[in-house]
Order: structure tokens, then sequence, then C-alpha cells
């Protein structure tokens, strides 16, 4: 069903990772199953492009240290490097906007989450027509059924969370390299999953600390929210640092 030596060639050559034969042989399996499922086995073989889309599916929502070698390097001095050439698939560990308070961020999340689940905005915001203290009455409540983008200038009433610069922690499953933002990078945002892949360019590094400069040209992300990192929103990671400081106090 899998072509296992083409498909590993094909991901070789699209992010410059090679697969584990052991993850590659249950994503099979797995791939097989669904295929059965949905009563499509039968049908004509996948061809190699299909084949490969379809482990891509599952390599994005896999932990990279179970699904693919290590591809980074670490030096003399312990810092972590790129490989040389094209770029790499790396895994989101953490990722933090370090020009932001954590405290702010956790009270636009707070209101964020209020907006997008009960449709009740914050009290700087200007109430909408229809709407008393911030709530919407009986009188909208056709349109307080509808997700709050739907609404006319949602856009730019509807609370966001504070936007600065983004440092994160990337890795191939065994090391991991720092990044930071060196420009904005319009793909990335804090609330981005643990366990996002995003493609990695060799950029400028700031020596001796080998922290990597990010901006628009030099990452990709990829997607995916592997199962076991699903419980590290950005709220719980805010409030377990939150935590933190107040008890180092």
């Amino acid at each position: 069903m899998i072509d296992r030596r083409g498909v590993t060639a094909d991901i070789r050559r699209k992010y410059n990772v090679a697969l584990r034969p052991q993850w590659l042989n249950k994503c099979a399996d797995h791939i097989k199953a669904e295929l059965e499922r949905q009563n499509t086995a039968a049908s004509q073989p996948l061809h190699l492009e299909a084949q490969t889309r379809l482990v891509i599916e599952q390599l994005l929502h896999s932990d990279i240290s179970e699904s693919c070698f290590p591809t980074l390097t670490v030096d003399n001095n312990q810092v972590s490097k790129l490989p040389d050439g094209a770029g790499v698939l790396l895994q989101i560990q953490e990722i933090m906007d370090v020009g932001t308070s954590k405290h702010a961020m956790w009270e636009a999340i707070r209101e964020k989450e209020d907006f997008e689940q009960r449709g009740i905005r914050p009290s700087y915001l200007p109430a909408l027509e229809g709407e008393d203290n911030g709530v919407f009455t009986a009188n909208t409540q056709a349109t307080a059924t509808q997700p709050p983008e739907a609404s006319e200038d949602q856009g730019e009433r509807k609370p966001k969370i504070p936007r600065s610069m983004l440092k994160l922690v990337l890795s191939d499953g065994c090391s991991r390299i720092h990044a930071i933002e060196q420009t904005p990078v319009p793909q990335l945002n804090v609330e981005l999953p643990i366990g996002t892949k995003v493609i990695v360019q060799s950029g400028k590094i700031l020596q001796p600390t080998g922290i990597l400069c990010l901006d628009a040209q030099s990452i990709q992300v990829l997607g995916g929210t592997p199962a076991q990192y699903q419980q590290f929103t950005l709220r719980s990671r805010l409030e377990n640092a939150l935590r933190s400081e107040r008890a180092a106090r």
C-alpha cells in the first residue's frame, strides 16, 4: 500500500528529514486501515505523491522525536546548529511573546475567550447596537448565536492578544535551537499549538548564544497538533508561568 522507500526519499527531498522506519510502519498500517474503512483500499493503487501526502498528514500530528531522526548538530560549545542547504523540518516546543507582559496576555486571552464563547466583550470596547453592558440582549439573539467574526466590523472590535516580538524553542526531537523574530513573521502567532511543524532555513545566528534570527523568508508554518501537547494551551502555559513567578517572590 505505502511505498516506504519512495515516501521516505520524497519527504527527505521536501523537508530535509529522515523518517524513522518504526514510525513509518505504524503510519502505513494506520493509513491502510483508514482506507479500508472508507472502502477505498480496493481501488487503484495510490501514486507516490498521494502516498506522501497521506504520510505528511500523519507526520504533522506526530511528535517529531517519534517520527523523525535528529537533524540538528551540536558544536563544541553545545550550541545547536541547522544543517547547511535546504530548509529543515522542526517542531515548536515553546513560543512566547517576550515584548508583552504575561499578565497582559493572560487578561487578553480571558477576554477573547469570553467574547468567542459567550459574546461578552471587554468594557474598553464600545457597545454594539443591541448590546447592554457588553452582553448581547434578546434583540440580538439571532446574531449572538453566530460566530462573532460573522458580524460587521468585528475584526476591529473583538479583543486581540497583544503582539510584540516572539521567541521560539524549536526541536528536532533530540536537540533544541532558540529563535527570535528579527522582523515580524505573519505566519507566526503566540497561540500556535505546541508541536506545530515548521520548515526553517538557515539564517543569521547571534553569537555566542547561537540564537537564530527569524524573518518571513526563513520560516514556513506547516501546522499540526500532536495529541500529547494539546493540554499546553497558551492560557495554561501563561498561568503556570505566572504561578512560578509568584512562588519565586
